[in-house]
């Protein structure tokens, strides 16, 4: 028989020798990752229901032994199907990363960024913001392109040198960024390696994270912003505490 015939551990992503302590901080873990606020416009009812089945039963002693013991937390031996079969195990609770809308790449290190490309002609000038979550190597081509553009033929009329500076004075230190957005996205971005357990990920997008959320205390965003960036915390500091 498995050792975990109903994928409880594999569930909460612990082994099966985890101390009684090592399976609640799991669980703690999974159930902010599951959070509503951050799986938005997803339904992850059925992997939360899942994860909290397997804590159930994993955090009582006797449910577990009996578990560990027959493959099921009844103390009882189970009742045999009709067919002999074993109930599947419910899959890993997972959360959708963003992509890249250029590539369509996951990416640890994406952003949602705006450039803003100006073209002129004698008498006016037009400006055109290209926005959009890009990863590093997506963003760096849209720089450029945008910023040769403006510098090429942006400063064919008066108001064309001036938005044109402004521009390039943008794109040239990176666009703009909103934080409470890239707060978002980094957040999701590191749950999303935390339960695929690749933690150098996760770390990496959590630590931008935390970056976006000083950003979003620190600014003169309103309360509503700034609430958001609390409820987000916690999420953050978990990974980065077991990444």
């Amino acid at each position: 028989m498995s050792a975990d015939p109903r994928g409880y551990y594999r569930l909460l992503r612990v082994p099966t020798t985890a101390s009684q302590e090592q399976i609640k901080q799991a669980f703690r873990a999974l159930a902010k990752a599951l959070h509503p606020d951050l799986n938005r416009g997803q339904d992850t009812t059925q992997a939360f229901q899942a994860v909290n089945e397997a804590y159930g039963v994993l955090s009582d002693p006797a449910q577990r032994a009996a578990y560990d013991r027959t493959g099921s937390p009844e103390t009882s031996m189970p009742r045999a199907s009709s067919t002999g079969s074993r109930p599947s195990a419910e899959p890993p609770p997972t959360v959708e990363p963003y992509t890249c809308v250029d590539c369509g790449c996951v990416s640890p290190k994406l952003r949602h960024i705006k450039y803003t490309q100006v073209v002129s002609y004698i008498i006016g000038s037009h400006r055109t913001n290209i926005w959009g979550v890009f990863c590093e190597e997506c963003a760096s081509k849209r720089l450029t392109k945008a910023s040769l553009i403006t510098g090429a033929f942006g400063w064919m009329s008066v108001p064309g040198m001036l938005f044109s500076a402004h521009a390039l004075g943008r794109n040239l230190t990176g666009g703009e960024k909103q934080n409470l957005i890239n707060l978002e996205i980094c957040t999701r971005q590191a749950v999303y390696y935390f339960l695929r357990g690749e933690m150098r990920n996760a770390r990496i997008a959590a630590t931008d994270a935390r970056e976006f959320a000083q950003g979003v205390a620190g600014g003169w965003w309103n309360d509503a912003e700034k609430r958001r960036a609390r409820e987000l915390r916690p999420i953050i500091e978990e990974v980065l505490q077991k990444a």
